[in-house]
């Protein structure tokens, strides 16, 4: 299993609209509303390489969307 963090940028005042069509969109398993330079972090989890690409090209599309960036997680780390 990969699992991603994909950074937003949005256009002011479609957030609302484009969370809702975030959720619709398979392998996307939290939607997070972030203050600094972007907007939105989604987390996705997905088998391959192949299906992230599909859901960062859904998200591409979502009108609102600015901009995305990808961040693979390599390793995760518990704390508690």
């Amino acid at each position: 299993m990969i699992s991603a963090y994909i950074l937003i940028t949005m256009q002011p005042g479609k957030t609302d609209k484009a969370i809702k069509e975030m959720r619709a969109i398979s392998n996307i398993v939290k939607i997070s509303i972030i203050a600094g330079e972007y907007d939105i972090v989604v987390r996705a989890q997905v088998k391959n390489l192949e299906e992230l690409l599909e859901v960062t090209d859904k998200l591409q599309v979502v009108e609102g969307i600015s901009k995305t960036t990808t961040q693979i997680i390599e390793k995760e780390i518990s704390v508690q």
